[in-house]
């Protein structure tokens, strides 16, 4: 009905018969451009209201050991209280001496209410923040969610052995509105070549905005490299990640390793 009505007035201004019929074409313009970008936000908004907090503390050189023990121990003070969706050590192409840990949530009011119970957990405070806080040299957080077309975390059929890419796309400003579309391309340009499994994409709500993290599983790292070397040379992947980086302002990677106590190995 709108084309046809859009048609319609474009004849009349072509013709010189109506001066209001230009004012109105270029409204019904307006709205037709308002429900593309609809029908994008809707395909990009987050999937089911989840909420996954990306935690990232640097340990200091000489507590590392200690932190594994603590940690290893005690640890289940912590995955008591909500989902542990993974934790990694970084290996290469971050800082050293890293951990990277995902936590799921069903909204940002139940990771309040979880941080509430932990403050007020003395079996947590006590014999695990308390000896943790002169381990640790640094700490980053970060809210994100899935977007709808990979809204559920991957976990990996294979139980051990693992090797962890987490990729970081920092994007132009404007949103998934504005990048989705490509980056959800590359990404799947990729995984066709069936070489790494995609454990998921979450997209940053409060941290660094336009920012996406993209997490692959190896089963060893000669798998990555002879991976890595087939989409260099796959004229689809080559093509789309092209695409992709018109809207990528920078863009890292680093390997992870998973700790023995991560629901991820």
């Amino acid at each position: 009905m709108i084309l046809r009505m859009s048609v319609f007035i474009s004849n009349l201004t072509r013709f010189g018969l109506t001066r209001q019929g230009a004012i109105l074409g270029k409204q019904i313009q307006s709205i037709t451009s308002l429900q593309s970008v609809d029908r994008t936000l809707k395909t990009s908004s987050p999937c089911q209201n989840k909420v996954y907090e990306m935690r990232q503390y640097v340990i200091k050189p000489d507590g590392v050991q200690e932190y594994k023990k603590l940690t290893q121990e005690l640890f289940y003070l912590r995955t008591r209280a909500s989902k542990l969706v993974g934790f990694w050590f970084t290996e290469i192409g971050s800082l050293l001496n890293k951990t990277v840990h995902l936590w799921e949530y069903d909204s940002l009011m139940h990771r309040q209410e979880v941080r509430e119970a932990l403050a007020n957990d003395s079996e947590w405070q006590n014999n695990y923040i308390a000896n943790l806080v002169r381990l640790v040299q640094e700490q980053q957080n970060c809210t994100m969610y899935m977007p709808q077309w990979y809204s559920e975390v991957k976990y990996p059929e294979k139980q051990s052995g693992g090797v962890y890419e987490l990729m970081t796309y920092n994007m132009v400003m404007g949103g998934p509105v504005i990048w989705g579309k490509k980056l959800k391309s590359s990404i799947e340009a990729h995984v066709r070549l069936g070489y790494a499994d995609l454990i998921g994409v979450w997209y940053t709500d409060i941290g660094d905005h336009n920012s996406v993290e993209v997490l692959w599983r190896y089963n060893n790292l000669t798998c990555r490299e002879e991976g890595r070397e087939r989409a260099h040379n796959d004229a689809v992947v080559v093509n789309k990640v092209r695409d992709n980086l018109d809207n990528v302002t920078h863009h890292t990677s680093c390997l992870l390793l998973p700790s023995t106590w991560s629901t991820m190995q």
